[in-house]
């Protein structure tokens, strides 16, 4: 058992998985090399049927700061978060895709935020791209959504790093893609992570339940993560790029905007995605899988679509583990 220092704040570094042995190393080693001196690596592992644990346990099997946990059934990210979560004994929770390379002083900018901000409830690095062609890019500034169409809303989406203004140090924001940190009792306090919502959405859900429960939440620009990307063998770029490059994906991707605006939007606004955007949304995504000769991407996103707006009107009872 790792022997922490009591008067320091433990943070607990929730990395999801899958398939992914070598990037989750990377990811990993990059935690373990930051200047924070109280840390604890929960990897949850979904049930890769690559050699992820075989890799993890070599490399890291010493280090009494990292564990390593399988789900017993592929389950996706939201359970995942979940069950890293459990597993930890954190003071604060640090949720970390795998895909990323985050910057020595990433734990120290983000708990000077919580200093700066007293009533946040999550605060997160800014994600710089490093993917091909977009390297050195600005993820966001501050996340949101427009109430009427369920479009995402990025501040300062694709700016250069180097334009970036040194003031203000932190930007608001209703939630993050990719990367945050969150106070073990606001995270307890909200039930955690959405696990109806399987895969996408649930990082959004949750920022805005930190919001509506009365706290803020901030993007830290001096705390920073690269934001490597993954396209697996077999994905189109162009279908990666908007989130829709397998089937299952596609159908939680449309179904969630819906389970999302019926969560968070007023009835009116409800009503307004559900009957102009929703289906315009059915014929630009179809098109552009067809495009790329996906017509399973262009049917899952029209079923995702009608079951989200089914839901609407006659809730359903989710299951939240499926397979891929």
């Amino acid at each position: 058992m790792e022997c922490f220092d009591m008067n320091v704040p433990v943070v607990s570094v929730i990395i999801p998985t899958y398939n992914r042995a070598q990037m989750v190393c990377d990811c990993v080693a990059s935690v373990l090399a930051t200047n924070y001196p109280e840390l604890e690596v929960v990897v949850v592992d979904d049930c890769s049927p690559d050699d992820t644990g075989t890799k993890l346990k070599a490399r890291f099997g010493d280090d009494g700061r990292v564990r390593y946990l399988r789900n017993e059934r592929n389950s996706f990210q939201a359970v995942s978060r979940n069950n890293g979560a459990r597993a930890s004994s954190g003071d604060y929770l640090f949720i970390l895709d795998d895909d990323n390379l985050v910057d020595k002083n990433i734990f120290v900018e983000l708990l000077a935020c919580f200093e700066r901000h007293p009533g946040a409830g999550l605060v997160a690095p800014l994600s710089v791209h490093q993917r091909p062609g977009k390297e050195n890019l600005i993820w966001t500034l501050g996340s949101d959504f427009s109430r009427w169409t369920s479009r995402p809303k990025d501040c300062g989406n694709n700016t250069p790093l180097n334009e970036l203004s040194q003031e203000p140090i932190d930007y608001p924001t209703t939630y993050s893609p990719n990367a945050f940190m969150v106070p073990r009792k606001v995270y307890e306090e909200l039930g955690g992570m959405e696990e109806s919502f399987v895969q996408i959405f649930e990082e959004s859900d949750f920022g805005w339940r930190v919001c509506e429960s009365g706290h803020t939440a901030w993007i830290a620009t001096r705390a920073r993560t690269d934001h490597l990307g993954f396209l697996e063998a077999g994905c189109v770029p162009e279908l990666r790029m908007l989130g829709i490059e397998k089937a299952y994906r596609t159908y939680c991707f449309a179904r969630n905007r819906l389970r999302f605006a019926r969560r968070h939007f007023n009835p009116v606004q409800i009503l307004s995605v559900a009957l102009l955007f929703a289906p315009l949304s059915v014929v630009y995504y179809g098109l552009v899988a067809l495009r790329n000769r996906r017509p399973d991407i262009a049917w899952a996103y029209l079923k995702g679509t009608m079951r989200g707006i089914g839901e609407l009107f006659v809730p359903a009872t989710f299951r939240s583990c499926v397979k891929r």
